[in-house]
């Protein structure tokens, strides 16, 4: 784990009277001239002011990892932030709690905390920067949708373990591999306010489904590169009934839904809804070209291990 030296003096805490000229909190001791300081030493953490000395930084967490809570206040003023870097690199920490009002979190921030499992924020955070939590491969969930932030910046969860993610409202963009090959990656919730989504941010996010709203951008995206999504204000279907490999949804498995399946791919047909890919992901790991020549393999007679050609229900489109 990554230690600083000391920069200022040791065991610095919050001064809280100024008639002794010093404070004791716990086992540390705080003198008044020591909380002028630019950067300073307190507890487990380098904190530095910010905002024309106006609130607190966490410049960087030098303590023995586990689980982390951030502090609320010190000298009388607001910590605001968690810095660029501050925890890049711990394999220690296994939680963070932000316990304070906490608005920005920097570039590089968590970068390769493998050890990561848990991220809870009490206060809406404003801003997380690029690569803030690329490399947490142990975190497998995190709640955005009570922020206010308006882009997820790029590489932001690049090889995080996350498994499901639910975006603001305040939300507007999702940059450049935000969230490049996160394998476990199964849902992410878009509002309508999403109208920028680059083109690399779900690469590598093979088990994907992307819930979004009627005209939202999100399901155009999702057509158009090629990802199941499901419109969550649509009317529910209860007990809809479709045939595995029924591509084109005529009723019966044909030569003609392996076709459906490679105009859809390039683009030539709608994914219609995705209820293409619902009838045409024969062994539900998204639509590709596999899933067109496994139906001419059954068409064929060969043997193939997907249940082509059997009816199932479903009230989602997926």
């Amino acid at each position: 784990m990554r230690r600083f030296s000391v920069l200022a003096v040791s065991a610095l805490l919050i001064v809280m009277i100024a008639l002794s000229g010093v404070v004791s909190i716990g086992a540390a001791v705080v003198s008044l001239a020591e909380v002028d300081k630019t950067l300073v030493e307190y507890g487990d953490w380098m904190i530095e002011k910010i905002d024309n000395d106006t609130h607190w930084s966490l410049v960087s967490y030098i303590g023995s990892g586990g689980r982390v809570v951030t502090p609320r206040f010190f000298g009388g003023m607001v910590i605001i932030e968690i810095a660029d870097n501050c925890f890049a690199g711990d394999d220690t920490v296994t939680e963070v709690v932000t316990d304070s009002p906490m608005w920005t979190i920097g570039d590089y921030a968590f970068l390769d905390c493998v050890g990561l499992e848990s991220f809870t924020c009490n206060y809406a955070l404003s801003s997380i920067g690029k690569a803030a939590f690329s490399g947490t491969s142990a975190l497998k969930h995190i709640d955005l949708e009570v922020s206010i932030i308006k882009e997820v910046s790029e590489h932001c969860f690049t090889y995080s373990g996350l498994i499901e993610v639910a975006l603001p409202k305040t939300c507007l963009s999702i940059g450049e591999y935000a969230f490049y090959c996160c394998d476990s990656f199964e849902r992410i919730d878009i509002p309508a306010s999403v109208t920028s989504i680059s083109d690399t941010a779900f690469e590598g996010c093979d088990k994907l489904v992307i819930y979004t709203v009627t005209g939202a951008y999100a399901a155009e995206y999702a057509e158009a590169h090629g990802i199941p999504y499901v419109l969550t204000d649509a009317p529910e279907q209860p007990g809809e009934r479709y045939l595995l490999g029924d591509a084109d949804g005529d009723g019966e498995v044909t030569i003609l839904d392996a076709t459906k399946i490679q105009r859809v791919l390039v683009g030539l047909d709608s994914d219609d809804g995705g209820r293409v890919t619902m009838r045409g992901d024969t062994n539900r790991d998204g639509l590709d070209i596999l899933d067109a020549t496994k139906i001419q393999r059954f068409l064929a007679d060969f043997t193939v291990t997907e249940p082509i050609g059997e009816y199932f229900d479903t009230n989602v489109l997926c």
